[in-house]
């Protein structure tokens, strides 16, 4: 049986070899695979690195590594990834985490008071990852986490489940469709934004779900008509926050002044790209 410190020089030698990956990203993803499987921190990896590794976790770890190099995206290998400080169940039916997304959650949590009891909605859910985080950040805070999807609001729901939120309630619906005439402080989303012709999605996308990436001929649809309507459910004087593509900022600001919105701002997210657009509606 081989040892942790000799199962992870080895998973790292295939990722290297087998992706390309760099000698950082292979260690990294290496270390991953380990804590996930050995259920271990990554201190004990160091700690521990001389004991040796049963056959059943040997065999996962080569079962996901394979996986890894034929292509498989790791979060959907192991069931999980991190986002925000926190671990969130997903699977390959819904978009993975990506630590741009930081920003909406860092851009709304600026707009929202910790001490108020703020009614909120993540529109579009997914994961469920958004509505959830601020849910925890915000625990005075009533969030309602929308999306179309079954798959969607099944994964929602485990990590609602996961992270034992009770200021939380999940419901079905396409957009604001299936919802009531509830208005609320603050809406976010981070809707589908490619073109049905996006480069990008024969660059690592092809193993996530079409649908929550494409938005149609143009990339803007959904955003659109998340503008267009997210007026009617939003309070007097409440926040829009929009995820979008890295050259649709200006497109954002043209659609939000053209609907009435104010005090139309952007935010870059961590590699210095306009990557949210929020204003506030004042209903006349």
């Amino acid at each position: 049986m081989a040892t942790i410190r000799d199962t992870l020089k080895n998973i790292q030698s295939k990722l290297y070899q087998g992706i390309g990956f760099s000698s950082d990203e292979a260690k990294l993803e290496a270390r991953f695979i380990l804590e996930h499987v050995l259920k271990i921190t990554q201190k004990e990896i160091i700690q521990k690195s001389d004991l040796h590794i049963d056959t059943d976790n040997q065999t996962e770890i080569e079962y996901i590594t394979e996986k890894r190099i034929a292509g498989t995206p790791l979060p959907y290998l192991l069931g999980e990834w991190s986002f925000y400080g926190r671990t969130f169940k997903v699977n390959p039916h819904v978009l993975i985490p990506r630590a741009d997304t930081e920003t909406l959650i860092e851009t709304a949590l600026s707009k929202i008071n910790v001490h108020d009891h703020t009614e909120i909605m993540d529109l579009g859910c997914g994961t469920g990852i958004i509505g959830i985080t601020i849910a925890l950040e915000r625990s005075l805070s009533k969030v309602t986490l929308v999306d179309q999807s079954e798959d969607a609001i099944q994964n929602t729901k485990e990590n609602q489940s996961l992270h034992q939120v009770t200021n939380t309630t999940i419901q079905k619906s396409d957009w604001f469709s299936a919802l009531d005439q509830t208005r609320f402080d603050v809406i976010l989303s981070n809707p589908p934004y490619l073109e049905d012709k996006d480069p990008h999605l024969s660059q690592g996308l092809e193993d996530e779900p079409l649908d929550a990436l494409v938005s149609g001929p143009t990339g803007i649809e959904a955003i659109q008509y998340i503008i267009e309507n997210a007026k009617n459910y939003i309070k007097p004087s409440g926040w829009l926050f929009i995820e979008h593509g890295y050259n649709q900022a200006n497109i954002l600001k043209d659609l939000f002044v053209k609907n009435g919105y104010q005090y139309i701002e952007n935010a870059k997210d961590i590699h210095g790209v306009h990557r949210v657009t929020f204003a506030q509606y004042s209903i006349v």
